[in-house]
């Protein structure tokens, strides 16, 4: 990394060609702010089983630093696993891609028709074709497909002017370097451990090829790495996060009250996450996690995002009894002024499959909780009040208070008990 540093390279991404490596770069990612990982499995390292390997990698992609799934794809070259197989793992990454938002990391030796084909004309995400050699047409089919091809040091190659060629033809804002460490060096350092800091060569010889100097060639590139893996102001949100061990669905960005303490004020997301709606995500991204999640026997899954959980109610609840099936002890978050909107029949059948509420208090009485939230509606303390009575007759419930200047814990604090609820500080 330090060596890298000197060239000029600044973020790295640290691909899994399995689940032990996966899971290698999700913790590698954590240490380092600078470093992504991706995560999946290569199709010359497929399992054997029905699986492929793949049951834990939705775990891992759950980590903040995990922004790709791959590297995945089809290799026809060496075809360690027959075709349909690794067509049919590789359809599993296009799905858990899609669902979790990521960039697709694509390995297509010998087989770029087929990974093409597979991919087809709708996919959601962002695909980068790794470390691509392959014919100039399907190179253009990609492009115009919006895809990304990736340039690594085969492009330096003295013998290799077709990928020159390839780069200088295709739009500028579809074209990344890259290095495959620690294979594939570059010409200069052919023959030794490819690195990070060797990439230089690399931008070099596409800058020729795109007869552009070396700096705007670099800024070119670093720009489409951006958008390509969703960094900077690229940045996908995260429907699905971890805290303190906990798991958290973070469904919608809507909420009708307008906290004076609210995080969303203040950051984008915590922990590496990003957690800002941009607009309400769409609900086939959210079952599809809820499908992709591991067994949870044992755990807490939250609903409790950048935004008021109850106010997608049908989802939410479909969600909740997605997870409660897979074993976990889901708990909603909320403001509990659902009632506003909803009937109280609804309401019940919403919270139906809730093992616990956490309903946000934070004041003592009407005018306090009008002055430190501003509820868009005047009846939402009313309705905060009628919400307790009813949630707490049927699931575990608990008040909690923001610690906010302003916000009396103590006040609070009494007032929960007198409604007899347990009280947590956040």
């Amino acid at each position: 990394m330090a060596a890298a540093g000197r060239s000029g390279v600044t973020c790295f991404l640290v691909p899994g060609i399995d689940l032990e490596t996966s899971i290698a770069a999700s913790r590698l990612s954590d240490t380092r702010s600078c470093v992504f990982a991706a995560a999946g499995i290569h199709p010359n390292d497929l399992g054997t089983g029905p699986d492929f390997g793949m049951e834990g990698i939705p775990e891992v992609l759950i980590g903040p630093g995990v922004i790709a799934v791959g590297e995945t794809g089809m290799d026809l070259y060496h075809e360690r696993s027959a075709e349909e197989r690794q067509r049919e793992a590789f359809l599993r990454h296009i799905e858990m891609a899609e669902a979790f938002g990521l960039t697709l990391v694509v390995h297509s030796r010998g087989a770029e028709a087929q990974v093409l084909d597979t991919l087809g004309e709708n996919v959601t995400v962002p695909v980068v074709m790794h470390c691509y050699t392959g014919p100039v047409d399907l190179a253009q089919k990609a492009c115009a497909r919006g895809f990304y091809i990736g340039f690594a040091g085969p492009v330096t190659y003295a013998g290799n002017g077709r990928l020159r060629e390839m780069a200088a033809c295709l739009p500028k804002d579809r074209i990344l370097a890259e290095t495959d460490s620690p294979y594939l060096s570059p010409e200069p350092v052919r023959g030794g451990r490819n690195e990070p800091a060797n990439l230089v060569y690399t931008v070099e010889t596409i800058s020729e090829a795109l007869g552009e100097d070396l700096d705007s060639t670099a800024r070119q590139l670093r720009s489409n790495s951006m958008k390509a893996f969703q960094l900077c102001e690229h940045r996908r949100t995260d429907l699905i996060y971890r805290v303190f061990g906990n798991l958290y669905m973070n469904i919608t960005g809507r909420c009708a009250n307008h906290c004076r303490f609210c995080i969303r004020d203040r950051t984008d997301g915590l922990g590496g996450y990003y957690l800002r709606h941009a607009g309400e995500p769409e609900e086939r991204r959210l079952r599809g996690i809820a499908a992709l999640l591991p067994e949870g026997f044992g755990r807490e899954l939250v609903f409790c995002g950048y935004g008021e959980p109850t106010m997608r109610p049908l989802l939410l609840r479909e969600l909740a009894l997605a997870a409660s099936g897979k074993g976990y002890s889901v708990r909603l978050d909320t403001n509990g002024t659902c009632l506003l909107n909803m009937s109280i029949g609804q309401v019940l059948d919403m919270l139906e499959p809730f093992a616990a509420v956490s309903v946000s208090l934070n004041a003592s009485s009407e005018e306090e909780y009008s002055r430190l939230c501003r509820p868009e509606d005047p009846g939402a303390w009313k309705s905060l009040m009628d919400f307790i009575q009813l949630a707490g007759a049927r699931v575990r419930l608990e008040a909690t208070a923001v610690r906010y200047p302003g916000v009396d814990i103590g006040s609070v604090s009494e007032l929960a008990g007198s409604l007899g609820l347990p009280f947590r500080v956040r």
